[in-house]
């Protein structure tokens, strides 16, 4: 009676350890698909970031050029 019930145990462990692993696979599978996906994302900020920044130097130089001009007009030399 020991045997069957310890062939049942190893049974119904072996289905349990099986179903817990396909669980464990499906959600790391979507949590990785997620992650491209937010990776993705990421990489459209730092395009972003990318444009801002060329266009904080554009600012700058017209800033500087702006200065020129009206030291020009002032009439002061640089």
């Amino acid at each position: 009676m020991g045997e069957v019930v310890l062939i049942i145990t190893i049974i119904f462990g072996s289905v349990a350890i099986t179903t817990l692993g396909c669980v464990w696979m499906g959600t790391s599978y979507f949590a990785k698909k997620k992650g491209l996906k937010k990776g993705a994302t990421q990489r459209e900020v730092e395009a972003l970031h990318q444009k801002v920044n060329d266009v904080q130097q554009e600012i700058d130089v017209l800033k500087n050029e702006v200065k020129r001009l009206i030291n020009i007009a002032k009439g002061v030399d640089e």
